[in-house]
């Protein structure tokens, strides 16, 4: 089977039109799934589902869903069963996009046959996304250099020496023009949400969301949840105590004097093992902590920002601005602001993402 060309359409532009209605008249997105082992039926359903309740809920085929294999055969899936495709990846002319479902990027004898094929779509126009395995297939075949890449925390380290040209980012999910990485599963199911939000409707998003007994589609800024030992569980044992000390004392900041005495090493040494091992100052450090920790409070709770600057061990409201400003880019009133117009998808502005594509190609 060979796929006609689907109606033209720039994934990357912003809508000249807004957002399309349940009922507004078009062609569908369509959208492949190329499975490639290993993949779970987590991995599979996480990309499959939001688009398929857009379909039952919308009343509409807003997206036509067709899931290929490398070579046309049923794929195994790592918790058993297997699941049937409906062609093989070769014979995929165009789609609007193309997610890769996998839970590990495990080349095998097929990868140059992959690689190749995943560059030969590239060509077409289409957008690419993936999560975890998928985007180490993305990265592999090199279409995600230069873009901004939401890499899972367990698997940064890995990324930034095999991959150094990717815009490595700790968020849960990123849309980089054409190219859409998301750092987990369940952040993939946010990302699609937000792309049925700006393609089709807000309400629509919110109800697909509730399907899932979500309370809220997350923003893609937000930032990956990442447990204090797992981020320094590779770090020698003092500079992982002074770590620890760190996370448990951003209300009332420490000194470095007084972290080191609480490790039982000098300052100067405490010093060296943060310059050595994350060439960072120890003061430095402890305020990305805590301006990280503020972060989360300000997209996620209507706490007060004076608040929280002040519960994350900032002196004063103008110091705590000065200081997210600089290292952010925006104020804390501004990211609370985008985040709550992330959080409701009002649909307003410019966005990244397209809209169902019109009837008839436009020139």
């Amino acid at each position: 089977m060979r796929w006609e060309k689907p109606v033209e359409h720039d994934w990357r532009a912003p809508s000249a039109r807004g957002l399309v209605s349940p009922d507004d008249g078009g062609r569908p997105v369509v959208v492949v799934v190329l499975l490639v082992p290993p993949v779970s039926l987590s991995t599979l359903g996480t990309i499959v589902d939001p688009f398929a309740e857009a379909n039952r809920l919308g009343g509409r085929r807003f997206y036509d869903l067709r899931l290929v294999s490398v070579d046309g055969a049923p794929v195994s899936l790592s918790g058993g069963g297997r699941i049937a495709v409906e062609g093989a990846l070769p014979l995929v002319l165009h789609c609007h996009a193309l997610f890769v479902a996998s839970d590990f990027h495990v080349p095998g004898a097929e990868e140059e046959s992959i690689l190749a094929q995943l560059a030969r779509i590239a060509r077409s126009g289409a957008a690419f996304c993936g999560n975890r395995g998928g985007t180490g297939w993305l990265a592999q075949a090199g279409l995600l250099e230069d873009r901004r890449v939401a890499v899972h925390w367990e698997e940064m380290a890995f990324y930034r020496e095999r991959h150094p040209a990717l815009v490595h980012c700790a968020s849960l999910y990123e849309i980089d023009r054409e190219r859409l990485t998301a750092s987990s599963n369940q952040a993939m199911m946010d990302m699609i949400l937000y792309l049925v939000a700006q393609q089709i409707a807000p309400s629509l998003a919110d109800d697909i969301a509730r399907q899932f007994g979500l309370d809220r589609i997350r923003p893609g800024h937000e930032k990956q949840a990442v447990p204090a030992t797992s981020r320094i569980s590779q770090h020698p044992p003092k500079l992982n105590e002074a770590l620890l000390v760190m996370e448990a004392n951003l209300e009332e900041p420490l000194t470095s004097d007084e972290i080191a005495d609480c490790v039982g090493i000098s300052r100067r040494q405490l010093e060296r093992l943060f310059k050595q091992n994350l060439d960072i100052l120890p003061s430095k450090y402890y305020q990305v902590l805590r301006l990280e920790r503020a972060r989360q409070l300000i997209v996620r709770t209507q706490q007060s920002i004076v608040q929280i600057g002040l519960s994350c061990g900032f002196s004063s409201g103008s110091h705590f601005a000065t200081a997210y400003r600089a290292h952010f880019g925006v104020t804390p009133r501004e990211d609370r602001a985008r985040a709550t117009l992330s959080n409701n998808i009002s649909g307003h502005g410019a966005t990244v993402v397209p809209p169902i594509p019109p009837t008839e190609p436009s020139c």
